[in-house]
């Protein structure tokens, strides 16, 4: 009864249920010394700061900026998986499929050599052999994937979703986006990259899947989106410059005080995805910020000289 009536155990007890240290997660940096004083470890219980990045937690912006360089770091000197080898040459396939002769390949893939420039099935089209619809179809094929039949333009215009500067990279659009599945179609007008795929998958926190659409199609989609306002979206570059790259994302990530913070290579590009809640209890409320770092080399990307496909010979007589 003495110590229920005590005020200062009263007040003991009070700051035992509200200890400060399991107010949030201990910094992932192992150079942290974190808040020094109980005051300031108090304030931290009742104002949580900190920032996880890819699902670390970074209590104070000179940690995350730490961890951000050495994320960019590892990011800059990954080398890029190399494309598949064993897919069929579109030519050869659309041979197979009586699109087209074997004489009608050959002129593609000598226009295409002379011009130095352009993909095979640029030169099946430009030449009258097929049509779009008859390459996208073989590329389909070529790729294992469907065919895109219509698009969803709220998703391919809806906020904080891939960068223009990606999506112009690797000539693919947003096609649809399941929710129950939490899935996002992206459509390809020309190879399908499956690693672009799957860092696309680790930033965006979903599952993929790939399709095939119209080369022309797709090309007038992204000429509109250039002519479309872009205020979450900020492209830096062509850099280097580790520290400078970790000294922006920092300055944006206390500017903004993101909750989660996101990073991938895809190709030529670093994409940081800031995520900031309005309300730490829902995450439909939300703001996002993507910024997007040009690598000044560019070693992820094919030559826009597509190297040719096997030379086709005629059938020899018997």
């Amino acid at each position: 009864m003495k110590k229920f009536l005590n005020p200062r155990t009263w007040s003991f007890n009070w700051l035992k249920r509200r200890r400060p240290e399991s107010a949030e997660p201990a910094c992932a940096l192992a150079s942290c010394v974190g808040p020094q004083s109980f005051w300031q470890r108090f304030r931290k219980r009742h104002r949580p700061s900190g920032t996880l990045l890819q699902g670390v937690f970074y209590c104070r912006p000179q940690c995350l900026e730490t961890a951000l360089l050495g994320q960019l770091s590892r990011l800059r000197i990954m080398v890029p998986s190399p494309p598949p080898p064993n897919r069929i040459p579109l030519g050869l396939l659309m041979v197979a499929r009586g699109k087209l002769t074997y004489l009608e390949v050959r002129a593609a893939l000598e226009a295409q050599r002379r011009a130095r420039h352009g993909k095979i099935g640029e030169w099946i089209e430009k030449l009258g052999f097929a049509t779009e619809q008859e390459v996208t179809t073989a590329l389909a094929l070529q790729w294992g994937c469907p065919v895109a039949a219509s698009y969803d333009l709220s998703t391919i215009q809806s906020a904080g979703s891939i960068p223009l500067p990606i999506l112009e990279a690797f000539q693919m659009l947003p096609l649809n986006y399941v929710a129950s599945t939490n899935t996002l179609y992206l459509a390809f007008g020309e190879r399908v990259d499956h690693a672009a795929l799957f860092a696309i998958e680790k930033i965006l926190d979903c599952r993929t899947q790939p399709c095939v659409a119209g080369r022309k199609s797709i090309a007038r989609q992204l000429d509109a989106l250039r002519h479309l306002p872009r205020p979450s979206e900020v492209e830096f570059g062509p850099m280097n410059d580790l520290a400078e790259m970790a000294r922006i994302a920092s300055s944006y990530t206390t500017r903004l005080s993101p909750d989660q913070v996101r990073l991938s290579r895809i190709g030529r590009f670093i994409w940081l995805r800031l995520n900031v809640n309005h309300d730490p209890r829902s995450k439909t409320r939300s703001l996002t910020t993507n910024l997007v770092f040009r690598l000044s080399t560019d070693s992820s990307r094919p030559i826009p000289f597509e190297r040719p496909e096997r030379t086709l010979r005629a059938p020899q007589a018997p």
